[in-house]
């Protein structure tokens, strides 16, 4: 699902250690799920619920973007609490789920406890961008004079510019402030921050292919404290992707043999948590119609399994526990032994129903 990390060489071997009992996973499992179809689900409440989620007004505040990444979530509903703490789902946390910058944050006046949400963007290549809500009472007024004192640069009333110093001293490149909106961006790319401040023309939560995920997602689970989104090539897992960098060509055509189905790839990809300490998620595709998504549902649904257990083996942490098909949106319900658990499967693609073998 998301931009790939450094991957260990012990995935990519295991493929070729794989039981023949795991071929048979695309015609029968031993998980009981269950599997609707419709053409609206219940779309139309979400729609009328979408504009109000915090979700999608953070999502307004970045630009559309053909291939990207984007890490949401709400620190009010988690508390404030370590990002990698495994009782707490936290996909977002550059800034305020880093322990070793709280400090640094603290000096230059930014307290994370006011923090009501994180967004963290990150596109195939350039500096990601970090954009942080605070909550009404907030008095950001005073953040400009301790920025200069510790070294940053004003450019103009909103935008500080920072140096190799300031960035090896507390962790932030340039900053932003919106005292108004109540928001803080911070990024290494001038040009990302100043579209953040400004509310980009066409801001991704009205993109065509995300307003129906945020839709779905509203009607489902209500108020998000966390998700995960991705936009073009980053929702399509390749093999490369999914076995890692040291994968030889014959670990990919191997691996590739475990696949059966349709794998028409999705234009976008939302994993959710209703509660910071769930242990279910929504994870949803959208496909170009209906009949695309629900083509895709089979080879999906198996590709899970053998994703995880390509990675786990027996002892699979997430299993899918329901799918449907809401107009051209695929969705998947999941289980998870732990909240942490959704995050590891996301970081490194192994959730499997994103995969483009």
């Amino acid at each position: 699902m998301f931009l790939p990390m450094q991957r260990a060489t012990g995935l990519a071997a295991a493929v070729l250690t794989l039981t023949v009992a795991l071929t048979s996973v695309g015609c029968s499992s031993g998980d009981t799920f269950s599997a609707s179809t419709s053409a609206t689900g219940g779309q139309g409440a979400g729609q009328a619920a979408v504009g109000g989620s915090g979700l999608a007004s953070a999502l307004d505040l970045v630009p559309d973007m053909h291939d990207g990444s984007v890490m949401y979530t709400d620190w009010s509903m988690l508390g404030h609490r370590d990002q990698n703490d495994p009782n707490k789902a936290s996909f977002a946390g550059s800034l305020v789920g880093s322990n070793g910058l709280l400090q640094q944050q603290r000096a230059l006046g930014i307290k994370p406890a006011d923090v009501q949400w994180e967004l963290d963007v990150l596109w195939p290549s350039g500096a990601p961008l970090i954009v942080l809500g605070f909550a009404p009472r907030t008095d950001l007024s005073g953040l400009a004079g301790n920025l200069t004192r510790h070294g940053f640069h004003a450019d103009g009333s909103s935008l500080f510019t920072g140096s190799l110093a300031t960035q090896t001293q507390y962790g932030l490149s340039n900053i932003g402030i919106d005292a108004r909106r109540h928001l803080l961006a911070e990024s290494g790319d001038v040009t990302r921050l100043r579209s953040a401040l400004t509310a980009p023309a066409r801001p991704l939560a009205n993109a065509g292919e995300i307003v129906p995920l945020l839709a779905l997602a509203a009607a489902r689970l209500g108020r998000i404290a966390t998700a995960a989104l991705a936009v073009g090539p980053a929702a399509c897992v390749t093999m490369p992707r999914l076995l890692g960098l040291h994968a030889t060509r014959a670990m990919l055509a191997r691996a590739r043999q475990f696949f059966h189905g349709t794998f028409t790839a999705p234009q976008a990809e939302i994993t959710a948590l209703a509660g910071p300490a769930g242990t279910t998620a929504l994870d949803a595709l959208t496909f170009p119609d209906q009949r695309t998504a629900e083509a895709n549902r089979a080879g999906r649904l198996a590709a899970s399994k053998v994703a995880t257990e390509m990675r786990f083996g027996g002892s699979t942490p997430v299993t899918v526990t329901g799918t449907a098909v809401t107009g051209r949106v695929l969705s998947f319900d999941m289980t998870a032994a732990q909240p942490h658990d959704f995050l590891e499967l996301v970081d490194y693609n192994d959730l499997g129903v994103d995969v483009c073998p």
